[in-house]
């Protein structure tokens, strides 16, 4: 009972039924489409606790479903994609630093959130590639990602847009992004980790909701492996725009 207390905090007990609910939607999303975990948990957590108590644990939280959802998608993954993005992401991510320095951040980041909302809704529509994006491309993505990454801390739609920007294409699209988001979520934990975000509280929230995260993305896979694929890059897309939106919204709000 001291330790359901110590991990719920001043918001009380009912806090962690909240976030395995929350937990347990946003991973069921991340085994359906291979993305989406983050922004959706750390957003309803944050309602109850610190976010610098919350983002850290869903750091662990998105590498542990990377490496148990990798598995069965290894095969689809595009790894020569990924290396071009990584490549790309490497060189952005020093200039979007420098860009946060220079620019208004909020003003910045309602412009990323209304271009990724229209890009979405773009693809949803029949506007976009109709052969799968070549090397130039790619490379431009991972610039993207390390400048939004570097800028706003954002850097997962344009990988989400390019690898859902095709039909047809969708077993490898979820399964890059399940790359993908292991890598960038390994070197975001490990910063994370070095700068002393983790302790107890950080370790028994993680070991409270990693069975919950499990159960759900295991949960999310086996629906996808049974839906039309058509059906995953359009609620893939879908997703991808309403979370913009609600960003977007935040923002103006705030």
């Amino acid at each position: 009972m001291e330790i359901l207390t110590f991990m719920a905090g001043e918001a009380g007990p009912a806090a962690l039924w909240f976030a395995a609910f929350a937990v347990a939607l946003a991973f069921f999303l991340r085994g359906f489409a291979g993305f989406g975990a983050s922004l959706l948990s750390v957003s309803a957590l944050s309602l109850i606790w610190p976010p610098v108590e919350v983002v850290p644990v869903i750091f662990l939280l998105e590498v542990l479903a990377s490496a148990v959802l990798l598995p069965g998608a290894f095969a689809y993954v595009n790894w020569r994609a990924l290396f071009w993005m990584f490549a790309g992401m490497v060189v952005a991510t020093p200039l979007g630093l420098a860009l946060l320095m220079a620019l208004p951040a909020a003003a910045m980041v309602l412009v990323i959130q209304a271009g990724v909302a229209c890009a979405a809704l773009a693809l949803l529509a029949g506007i976009g590639p109709k052969e799968a994006p070549g090397k130039a491309a790619t490379v431009a993505t991972g610039l993207a990602v390390g400048g939004l990454n570097g800028a706003a801390a954002i850097g997962g739609p344009p990988a989400v847009l390019f690898f859902f920007s095709v039909p047809g294409r969708e077993e490898m699209a979820r399964a890059s992004l399940i790359g993908f988001f292991l890598g960038t979520d390994l070197v975001a934990a490990g910063f994370a980790a070095g700068n002393g975000l983790y302790g107890s509280l950080e370790a028994w929230r993680f070991a409270f909701l990693a069975p919950v995260m499990m159960a759900a993305a295991f949960a999310g896979a086996h629906v996808f492996t049974r839906v039309d694929k058509a059906l995953v890059r359009k609620v893939a897309l879908i997703g991808l725009c309403l979370l913009a939106l609600a960003g977007l919204a935040r923002g103006l709000m705030s």
